[in-house]
């Protein structure tokens, strides 16, 4: 058990007896139950290590602390993680402008779609129909009037 808290004398405290590594494997709870009894009793009379674990903890909060990184990606990145994703899926790649008119021609679809649903729809193309030759007819007549009153007055 000895040989275990003298692991690595590179990474050595000035205490002697325990290594940086170990202190560290304390810390993130992956040290054997029997081991961890034997740092915790050498740390209640070790202030050394004790400062050492302090630091540590302070380092890992520090590690931790997605606060302190604000990691700004280029715009770019993400039109190439989808690029990449594509190629590697083996799906076509397209260009910016074609993927607007494809997303333009899927928009005008499902309108055509949603249409179909809508109380009188099938009438609306016939209704529309009369209603054009109807005002061709009246603007028409009204055009005419307007010749024929024209030409009076003179």
């Amino acid at each position: 058990m000895e040989e275990a808290l003298n692991l690595n004398t590179d990474n050595e405290n000035s205490c002697g007896k325990m290594d940086k590594a170990l202190l560290q494997d304390y810390l993130e709870g992956i040290v054997d139950p029997l081991l961890k009894l034997f740092i915790e009793e050498h740390l209640s009379i070790c202030k050394t290590c004790r400062r050492e674990l302090s630091e540590l903890k302070l380092m890992f909060w520090e590690l931790g602390n997605k606060n302190n990184y604000a990691l700004e990606y280029p715009e770019e990145l993400e039109g190439m993680a989808e690029g990449l994703i594509d190629k590697a899926l083996g799906r076509e790649q397209t260009s910016p402008a074609r993927q607007i008119i494809n997303m333009q021609l899927n928009n005008i679809k499902m309108s055509r779609k949603f249409m179909e649903y809508l109380p009188g729809a099938k009438q609306t193309p016939e209704m529309l129909k009369k209603a054009s030759k109807d005002l061709a007819k009246g603007v028409g007549k009204g055009v005419r009037k307007g010749v024929k009153r024209m030409l009076a007055a003179k």
